[in-house]
């Protein structure tokens, strides 16, 4: 009879301990997006590595196939958002709605990456380095270490005193963060065939305010691994048409701030 009764009250424990352990709303859209996240960010470090081996890019001899490989990693990620859409077990939570909000302060939140995004301004062809918004500003990157002026001048300004709207720890994006920003289109055939190109210049969705978006390659803080040990190199993202590139880090190139990110 006691082996019956501690049956019973174990029973009864695991079915309060299942009942507790189902997850909200919010939790299952977490879940789903980091889930998403994970696929895109492994989906860019493959591409990564095979350029770490030059399989599929070189840096002196860029090919349309990486174009191609990264557009896609973008296209598939972008899809989940839609996917999100259709379903009712994600209804009331944060991955139903428009994907970016614009916040209001000069920045826009993305609600598939959770990340939230610096707005330029003044996209007039004409630098002002007295506002570290302006689209038109050029900044390197520096040598090895992080010292040069999107550093030390721009993400300063940024980061000074209580901080770009109210908010600290403003950085340079990642190669893959930034390619999360470049307008979702499909892809068949090699890149920049009229089966796989970006539709439109500049490749930056509208939401980060495209007409003050220069056309130009930007920044990322992702050294290119091809240079090891030396790391004089790093990534950037052409708003242009969607396609990236390798550069020296003393070299200039367009800047856009973000924080957050799952």
């Amino acid at each position: 009879m006691a082996r019956t009764i501690l049956t019973v009250t174990c029973g009864a424990l695991l079915l309060t301990g299942t009942a507790l352990a189902v997850p909200t709303t919010q939790q299952l859209c977490d879940y789903q997006r980091l889930t998403a996240w994970k696929k895109f960010y492994g989906c860019m470090e493959t591409v990564l590595a095979k350029n770490a081996k030059f399989i599929i890019f070189n840096r002196f001899d860029p090919t349309v196939d990486e174009f191609a490989a990264r557009a896609k990693c973008r296209h598939a990620y972008f899809r989940k958002w839609d996917g999100f859409q259709a379903k009712a077990s994600l209804a009331g939570s944060t991955c139903i709605g428009s994907r970016f909000i614009d916040n209001g302060d000069q920045t826009v939140t993305d609600n598939l990456t959770m990340l939230v995004w610096e707005k330029k301004t003044n996209g007039d062809n004409v630098s002002n380095d007295a506002d570290p918004h302006d689209a038109d500003n050029g900044e390197n990157w520096g040598g090895p270490n992080e010292n040069g002026t999107a550093f030390t001048v721009f993400l300063s300004a940024l980061n000074s005193g209580a901080g770009f709207a109210d908010s600290n720890g403003w950085r340079l994006p990642t190669l893959a963060e930034l390619q999360s920003i470049i307008l979702n289109f499909s892809c068949h055939g090699s890149g920049q065939t009229p089966g796989c190109r970006c539709p439109t210049s500049p490749c930056v969705d509208p939401a980060l305010d495209a007409g003050n978006t220069a056309p130009l390659p930007h920044w990322s803080e992702t050294s290119d691994l091809t240079d090891h040990p030396f790391q004089q190199y790093a990534w950037r993202v052409s708003f242009l048409d969607g396609s990236t590139d390798s550069d020296q880090k003393g070299s200039g190139g367009n800047v856009r701030a973000v924080h957050g990110g799952l």
